[in-house]
């Protein structure tokens, strides 16, 4: 039978690639090390505080029914917690040079040790695939309107005002109107010593520069290196300049060359 869940589905950015370059060693390593940072467990049955996790090649599904055990229990912030977890992850797996990019919306969906299936699973993998475009997790607009309708999504001990508050922490909106998950911004908030901060940008610089610095012409790859440029910046002018050396974080056009403008 059909569950209503929050879905989430997560797809590897470069896994072809991943594949044809590298040794079996090679790929085994960051399978594990994404399924560890991803929280898969199997024994996670998502009835607990924790989503049920399900990896199959370079795809991540995470599923949280609103009518598991411990969100009748006590009503724990599920939409909430699935944004925070979100952040985590893209954080981390940053750090380790992995981008990715996804879906996350509300539905009904069956799964069980063999079979996965139903249109909120079918609306995730949607979003990951038609809208997401770039390295962004997009949040579908229905899950946040739909936060306003359904208690299950929210906290006990919050009022709506104050849900809304602690999840748009964790979302940004795009310029093309797509909300997505806001994980350089929010990803400084989790980590323990300030001084990392810095250290984690420049990963993401480093990442982003290795991976379309010498590019000239627009391709699919260079395009979505290029949109994490830019929301890398648009995050580093947030900062304030006299705490954070941000000259040094900012990814400038003698980096990136198609970052240049067209003013002379």
């Amino acid at each position: 039978m059909y569950r209503q869940a929050v879905i989430t589905f997560i797809d590897i950015l470069g896994f072809k690639h991943l594949i044809s370059t590298s040794t079996f060693e090679e790929v085994s390593q960051k399978l594990k090390t994404i399924r560890r940072l991803s929280d898969v467990d199997d024994q996670t049955d998502g009835e607990s505080f924790e989503p049920k996790i399900v990896q199959f090649s370079d795809s991540i599904i995470r599923i949280r029914p609103l009518d598991s055990k411990a969100n009748k229990e006590s009503r724990y912030g599920l939409m909430f917690y699935e944004m925070l977890d979100l952040v985590h992850m893209q954080g981390e797996l940053i750090n380790h040079g992995i981008c990715v990019r996804g879906g996350v919306s509300i539905g009904d969906v069956h799964v069980d040790d063999q079979t996965l299936f139903g249109p909120g699973f079918v609306r995730a993998y949607e979003l990951e695939s038609v809208y997401a475009n770039f390295p962004r997790i997009v949040v579908d607009p229905a899950l946040i309107q739909q936060l306003r309708k359904d208690k299950r999504l929210a906290s006990t001990h919050n009022t709506l005002a104050d849900e809304f508050a602690y999840i748009s922490k964790n979302i940004r909106r795009e310029s093309d109107g797509i909300y997505f998950i806001d994980y350089l911004r929010s990803f400084q908030t989790e980590i323990d010593k300030p001084e990392d901060i810095p250290v984690f940008f420049r990963n993401h610089k480093e990442l982003v520069v290795k991976n379309v610095g010498g590019a000239t012409q627009l391709n699919p790859v260079s395009a979505k290196y290029l949109w994490m440029a830019s929301y890398h910046n648009s995050v580093i002018h947030e900062f304030n300049e006299e705490f954070w050396k941000r000259e040094e974080l900012e990814i400038t056009p003698k980096e990136v060359p198609m970052l240049q403008s067209v003013e002379v």
